[in-house]
């Protein structure tokens, strides 16, 4: 009996850790209810992209989102995590993210490191969305960036010039692994072994 609940532990285990997982947000600049659409910076397929810092009051980041502004289709998108500086040591580089055939793209883009990156809170970190590839000869596409005055950070151009109060539109934070249907199932079987040996 002992070993049956060892077996099902750990497969629960396991189903936990690959399980979907629920977005806890750190730092933002704005939120979707106060989205506004009237700026967008540019982010070119060639050159410097633009710079976004931001200071974390959690220990980690597992996702950065930013806002897409009217992207073409099959345009490959990736975000790097920066230290010190814009120009700054790539402390990670989140999965690429390719806008699917159909309609061009505007709204929030989800941007997911393939593991948690640790992070010292209340120190300054630079967040780079860059293009990976470009769609036909779309060399450039747009993000959103407002006077958000998001006060833990700034927006940086490609001539490193910052603008008062002006920020790109982004939310970061970390990913908390949610249980699956298979991991209630498991669940589920444990309590019933569980009862079944005290009757």
């Amino acid at each position: 009996m002992k070993r049956k609940f060892a077996i099902l532990g750990a497969l629960l285990t396991t189903h936990l850790a690959f399980g979907q997982g629920t977005f806890v947000y750190d730092q933002q600049s704005s939120d979707i209810t106060h989205y506004n659409g009237d700026n967008s910076v540019p982010i070119p397929f060639s050159g410097a992209p633009p710079v976004q810092s931001f200071t974390p009051s959690l220990n980690g980041i597992g996702f950065i989102e930013v806002w897409g502004m009217d992207i073409p289709t099959f345009t490959a998108l990736a975000v790097n995590l920066r230290e010190s500086s814009p120009d700054g040591a790539i402390l990670g580089t989140t999965s690429t993210l390719t806008i699917p055939r159909g309609t061009n793209y505007s709204g929030p883009l989800s941007f997911l490191f393939p593991g948690q990156i640790p992070l010292v809170s209340g120190q300054v970190y630079y967040m780079e969305p860059f293009m990976v590839k470009p769609a036909g000869f779309g060399y450039w596409c747009n993000i959103n960036a407002f006077y958000y005055n998001y006060a833990g950070g700034r927006y940086i151009d490609r001539d490193n010039d910052t603008f008062q109060g002006l920020d790109i539109w982004f939310r970061e934070g970390i990913v908390v692994p949610e249980p699956g249907t298979m991991a209630l199932v498991l669940l589920g079987a444990s309590c019933f072994m569980w009862r079944h040996r005290r009757c």
